[in-house]
């Protein structure tokens, strides 16, 4: 499009719709667009090259590997690291600011730390678990972000602080341990995080991919911290998922596209999964028994953290936005606080207060995106009403033709709704 609209131009000059001044303009634009376009399609296969590099040595070592003497594999192993090394003093002292050099050495980099150590540990034959490896090799990587500026070296440090949380917490024998050196990792990358992109308002790929892995690990990780706390800790994840919301509708965080506003889209899956989960009423008559007390108080206090910061939160954005710039999934975490006391002693109950809370924030949802007039916000909505079916379907005792008919309205309401939003956006044009 922009190429014919180019050649265009000096038909355009000639017959006097514009003037010379104005195709300059035009032209400059799209010749600036085209040039950021490859610049990110450049940055893209450098990283792609950089990692095949890494994985193509690798293969070739392993080939003749069992040949090769323990001095030999030794240097083999370091030889990646020192280029990796020199490449980066190379960007800093000349220097080199282009994004796909930096990104590319980057990505090497982090490769080269990881053969490395497994190198010099297997020559050596040092002992250590999977989740030991991949700590080191991650708080090793953690200076290049700094150095570098790396988008993609924020994105495979946040990758391997989750595995190794995964790997200590949940894939381990006994999966008892709380990872705390996953919190400590994250504490030394979100410095990065907040000083590239969300202090200059730099709402670019990187900042979108980051932000998607920063959420989901957070998502995966906090119930490391769980332990012997039972069902209790899901205030913890429903406060989060309502601070997550909140940080998706403040101007630091929110994004032009919803997709690309993951703390919103994730903050808001999580409230309405947390809820369905809590709308059966085995969720309220299940405990576990505790067997720990140090952990259980561990538990104990992240819940009673991320509750009150909440809280703070949401008094402050309440202050400078009032109850109709608030999202209602923001406030969440209080309903679900208050209906916990209760549904603990009456599980019946609870179970019924949280079902009407799905379909209020359904209902709220449907006309949120009406009003905005986004088909997306509208069917989620709906979707929410029929995951809340769905969800009776399997604990109601209600007849297969009563559960058809509500299927049926459902589906009613999905072409309805879909339909006359469009037919008035249709008279609007």
């Amino acid at each position: 499009m922009s190429k014919h609209l180019l050649r265009a131009l000096p038909e355009l000059v000639a017959a006097g719709i514009i003037d010379n001044e104005t195709a300059e303009r035009i032209r400059l634009h799209y010749e600036q667009k085209d040039g950021a376009s490859s610049n990110r399609l450049f940055i893209v296969f450098g990283i792609l090259g950089a990692l095949l590099v890494g994985l193509g040595i690798v293969l070739i070592l392993a080939h003749n590997w069992d040949d090769l003497s323990r001095i030999t594999k030794v240097v083999i192993g370091l030889i990646p690291l020192l280029v990796g090394q020199v490449l980066t003093g190379w960007l800093i002292l000349k220097p080199i600011e282009d994004r796909a050099w930096r990104e590319g050495v980057g990505a090497f980099l982090f490769c080269a730390i990881g053969v490395s150590i497994a190198i010099v540990s297997q020559a050596y034959n040092m002992g250590g678990s999977l989740a030991d490896f991949l700590l080191t090799w991650t708080v090793l990587s953690v200076p290049i972000i700094y150095v570098l500026g790396s988008g993609i070296v924020v994105m495979l440090c946040l990758g391997g602080a989750t595995w190794y949380a995964c790997e200590l917490s949940y894939f381990s024998y006994l999966g008892t341990d709380a990872a705390p050196m996953y919190w400590v990792l994250l504490a030394t990358i979100v410095p990065y995080y907040y000083r590239a992109f969300l202090l200059p308002q730099r709402k670019n790929n990187f900042y979108v991919l980051i932000s998607w892995m920063f959420v989901i690990s957070l998502s995966i990780c906090l119930a490391t911290v769980a332990e012997n706390t039972g069902r209790l800790f899901m205030i913890a994840y429903m406060s989060m998922y309502s601070l997550f919301v909140m940080a998706g509708e403040s101007d630091m965080f929110k994004t032009g596209r919803v997709l690309s506003n993951s703390f919103l889209v994730v903050g808001s899956l999580g409230v309405i999964s947390i809820l369905l989960i809590a709308s059966f009423t085995d969720f309220w008559e299940w405990e576990s028994t505790p067997d720990g007390t140090a952990y259980k108080l561990i538990g104990m206090a992240v819940i009673a953290g991320v509750a009150l910061l909440a809280v703070v939160v949401l008094f402050r954005q309440f202050q400078s936005k009032g109850w109709g710039g608030m999202n209602t999934k923001a406030f969440s975490f209080l309903f679900f606080i208050a209906i916990y006391f209760i549904a603990v002693q009456t599980p019946l109950a609870g179970a019924w207060l949280i079902n009407f809370c799905v379909l209020a924030l359904a209902i709220y949802t449907i006309r949120s995106g009406a009003r905005q007039n986004h088909l997306g916000i509208l069917n989620y909505g709906l979707l929410i009403i029929t995951a809340l079916i769905v969800c009776r379907f399997f604990d109601t005792d209600l007849s297969f033709v009563l559960r058809g008919l509500l299927f049926i309205v459902v589906g009613i309401g999905f072409f309805a709704a879909n339909y006359y939003m469009i037919k008035q956006r249709r008279a609007r044009s």
